[in-house]
């Protein structure tokens, strides 16, 4: 899809550049969704819901650890409903959710297992979509060190904010924080 400037969405430029599966859809409260596959459905790469225009613009970038598949399975998403009140409480439009690891599981654990649980479009995915939002929100908790995973991605994000750092210095995930807590810069640990 092109916009009347001329400019390729991002979810459709991605999609063309890498050979995605760009898929529409719509939210158990009828709201639309996109979402960016790999053709064999084994990565995630982006999720994307919005309440208002959809408008990476005036969307929130959340980066987590990594997708589960609660998408096709219709499952309750707690780490979505938390993302999603917080986007709106600010006023965004929507959010997009990228992930250190695209690599879809339930289990975070089974990313020390899968052969290559990044996934080969998942870097250029982070810096096209964080670059696009007003901003860029690292959640992804204490197994973001996983594989020196956080210090290579920090480099891709465009300005991120986290919700504070967790004891092993990594932003903490949404669900282990109050809703007030303040966002603040995020920059990976020397290590």
């Amino acid at each position: 899809m092109v916009d009347t400037l001329g400019v390729m969405d991002p979810f459709d430029q991605l999609a063309t550049e890498l050979g995605l599966e760009d898929r529409a859809g719509v939210s158990p409260d009828v709201l639309p969704e996109r979402y960016l596959y790999s053709l064999d459905m084994v990565y995630r790469y982006a999720f994307g819901r919005w309440w208002g225009g959809p408008d990476l613009a005036t969307t929130d970038v959340w980066v987590l650890l990594n997708p589960a598949t609660g998408d096709t399975e219709k499952r309750r998403r707690p780490t979505l409903e938390k993302c999603i009140a917080r986007s709106r409480s600010a006023g965004r439009s929507g959010l997009v959710i990228v992930n250190l690891f695209a690599y879809r599981h339930t289990d975070p654990q089974a990313l020390r297992q899968a052969t290559h649980p990044v996934g080969p479009a998942n870097d250029a995915t982070l810096r096209l979509l964080t670059a696009k939002a007003p901003q860029t929100i690292a959640a992804w908790g204490s197994h973001g060190k996983l594989h020196g995973r956080s210090r290579s991605v920090t480099p891709l994000l465009d300005r991120p904010l986290c919700l504070g750092i967790t004891l092993h210095g990594e932003p903490k995930h949404p669900l282990y924080v109050p809703t007030a807590a303040e966002l603040v810069p995020w920059s990976a640990p020397e290590r």
